[in-house]
C-alpha cells in the first residue's frame, strides 16, 4: 500500500512540477500543408519507382501522402 501511495504524489508532484513553465511559451514553426504534402508525395513516388516489386513496402508513405493531402485540401 505505500508504493501506491508514494507513486501517486510522485505523479502529482511530477505533475505540478511541469506546469511552473507556464510563463514560457513554446513557438512552433508555421505548418504549410502545401509543402508537407508534396514532400510526402515526393517520397512515395521515390519509395515506389525503386520497388517495383513490393509495393507494400511503401505502404506507410502511401499512408502519409493521404494524410497530408486531406490535410493540404481542408485548408
Amino acid at each position: 500500500m505505500p508504493r501506491i501511495v508514494l507513486a501517486l504524489c510522485s505523479l502529482t508532484l511530477a505533475g505540478a512540477l511541469a506546469g511552473c513553465g507556464g510563463a514560457t511559451k513554446v513557438s512552433t514553426p508555421p505548418v504549410d500543408p502545401r509543402a508537407d504534402y508534396q514532400s510526402s508525395l515526393d517520397a512515395y513516388q521515390a519509395c515506389v519507382k525503386s520497388s517495383l516489386n513490393n509495393v507494400d513496402a511503401c505502404e506507410d508513405k502511401r499512408v502519409q501522402m493521404e494524410t497530408s493531402q486531406r490535410a493540404y485540401r481542408t485548408r
